[in-house]
């Protein structure tokens, strides 16, 4: 069931979320209800993962990539998302280490600002010098930006080489081998359950990010370690 999962998400969506531009979100082509109701097999679905100890609502994305700056920059995607979800929920996000130029030290750099505690001002800024201003050509320009943040190169490579950074890529790593993200943004619920965006309320900006946060809050407060009976989907993203 997983290869042909991640078979059919890099057919449907590898345009919309890897290319250098893709298109804004426009009204959709089916008519959408302003709420429908939450299914499994719908909205969300079931990984062959075990679930996390901890209820936690991972989001992986790159800030080499053009739909994940308009998911958490033009619509504040990660932060609607964060605000609606149920107390004791841990909300985090990992970069991905192998996906257009300078990934590694990307990766590294944002391991670097939640280690230093700025992780949206530095996420703000990221984004902005790759995919706005396109300052960013090698590892002292990304260092550059946090300079520009008031982190100094000293500091910047003090941290860098830390015990802390080294958990954080290490954390990173690892979730991205056990759940294999194919396409990005890509949200993941307890380790167990993925938000399939293309079922969402995509007639506005808006109405996407908010039934996105609605969905994710939902399963986000779902045991998940209780017996799953999913129907049948194909679509993964």
């Amino acid at each position: 069931m997983k290869k042909t999962l991640i078979a059919i998400s890099i057919l449907l969506f590898s345009v919309n979320c890897f290319a250098n531009e893709s298109p804004t979100i426009t009204k959709a082509d089916r008519s959408a209800n302003v709420f429908e109701p939450i299914e499994l097999g719908k909205q969300y679905a079931a990984l062959p993962t075990n679930p996390s100890p901890d209820k936690e609502v991972i989001e992986f994305f790159s800030f080499n990539c053009p739909s994940c700056f308009r998911f958490e920059i033009q619509n504040q995607g990660s932060q609607t998302i964060s605000k609606a979800l149920p107390e004791g929920v841990k909300f985090k996000r990992y970069h991905l280490e192998d996906f257009g130029p300078l990934a590694k030290d990307l990766a590294q750099a944002w391991a670097v600002a939640n280690v230093l505690g700025i992780e949206d001002k530095a996420s703000d800024a990221l984004y902005n010098a790759v995919q706005k201003d396109k300052t960013i050509k090698t590892a002292d320009d990304i260092k550059a930006v946090f300079e520009k943040l008031g982190v100094s190169n000293e500091v910047y490579d003090k941290t860098k080489d830390s015990f802390l950074v080294n958990a954080f890529m290490a954390q990173q790593a690892d979730a991205i081998k056990e759940m294999k993200p194919d396409s990005i943004p890509m949200v993941i619920v307890n380790r167990k359950f993925f938000i399939i965006s293309n079922q969402l309320n995509v007639t506005s900006d808006d109405a996407f990010i908010n039934d996105y946060a609605r969905v994710t809050a939902f399963v986000a407060g779902l045991d998940p370690h209780a017996k799953i009976e999913e129907k049948a989907h194909s679509d993964k993203k």
